[in-house]
């Protein structure tokens, strides 16, 4: 069963659903521009890009580290915090 999307609720039209006119993922540069948007978000919050791996974002917060690693369309997140994590 198709339904909207968590966040995307119409409560006017609560049994209509979004028909998308261009889809990202149909594109060939669509790995670039996930990469693009993903990367700039992080930046805007505060990570800093890898210097040799440009894919490792690292973000410092006193004595704590969090990494986040950007394989393909995976995010792995690292950190001696958990709740960082979180």
């Amino acid at each position: 069963m198709v339904s909207q999307a968590p966040g995307f609720e119409d409560h006017l039209y609560p049994n209509h659903v979004f028909k998308l006119k261009k889809a990202l993922y149909g594109l060939k540069q669509a790995p670039r521009q996930w990469y693009e948007r993903l990367s700039n978000f992080l930046l805007s919050k505060g990570y800093a890009r890898g210097a040799v791996d440009k894919t490792l974002f690292i973000r410092k917060h006193d004595n704590d580290v969090i990494l986040v690693q950007v394989y393909v369309d995976d995010i792995i997140f690292g950190s001696n915090n958990n709740t960082l994590c979180e």
